[in-house]
C-alpha cells in the first residue's frame, strides 16, 4: 500500500514538474503562467460590417500607408486644442477591406455610440482614422477603442469619434 501511494506521488510530481516546465517554457517576454498574451500586432483593433474584410488587427492596421496631419477642434466647452494625429485615410482604409463602393459609413465606438457619415466628411484630405497623437497611442485601455475618426480642420469636433470599434459600410 506504501509503495502505491508512494508511486502515485511521484507520478503526480513528475506531472506536475512536466507542465510547469510547458508553461513557463516560453521565449515570449509577454508569457505568463496562466499562457501567453496575444502580441500587440495581432490584436483586433477594428471589426467591419458589409466590407469584403471582417476585421483588422493593429499590425494589419500600421502596415496600410500612414498619415499624419495637425488638426485644432473645439471642443463644447468651447477649449481649443492642436494635435498632430497619425493613421489611415479613409481611401486607403476602405481599399484594404473592399469598401471602395460605400456610400456612407456608420462609425461605432466601444460603448455603442454610433456617428453616420458622408463621403465628404471621410474622404476630406486631412481627415484620417488616428491610432497616434502627438507621438503617442491614443489610448491604452484595453476596454476601449485604439482609434479616433479625426475630421479635417474643415468640420466641427462633433465629426469626431472617439474609441472606435466597428465600422458599417453602407
Amino acid at each position: 500500500m506504501k509503495r502505491l501511494i508512494a508511486v502515485t506521488i511521484a507520478m503526480l510530481f513528475i506531472l506536475c514538474a512536466c507542465g510547469v516546465d510547458q508553461a513557463g517554457s516560453s521565449s515570449d517576454p509577454d508569457s505568463s503562467v496562466s499562457g501567453a498574451q496575444p502580441a500587440a500586432d495581432d490584436e483586433i483593433l477594428l471589426a467591419f460590417e458589409g466590407a469584403e474584410s471582417k476585421q483588422l488587427t493593429r499590425g494589419e492596421f500600421l502596415a496600410l500607408e500612414q498619415l499624419t496631419v495637425e488638426l485644432t477642434r473645439t471642443n463644447s466647452k468651447g477649449e481649443t486644442t492642436t494635435g498632430t494625429y497619425q493613421g489611415v485615410h479613409w481611401s486607403v482604409l476602405a481599399e484594404a477591406i473592399g469598401a471602395e463602393d460605400a456610400q456612407s459609413v456608420e462609425v461605432v465606438a466601444s460603448d455603442g455610440f454610433g456617428q453616420a457619415y458622408t463621403m465628404d466628411v471621410l474622404t476630406a484630405a486631412d481627415s484620417v482614422f488616428a491610432l497616434y497623437k502627438d507621438g503617442d497611442p491614443i489610448t491604452e485601455e484595453e476596454e476601449s477603442g485604439q482609434i479616433w475618426f479625426c475630421a479635417g480642420n474643415d468640420f466641427t469636433a462633433n465629426y469626431w469619434s472617439k474609441y472606435v470599434v466597428k465600422i458599417v459600410v453602407k
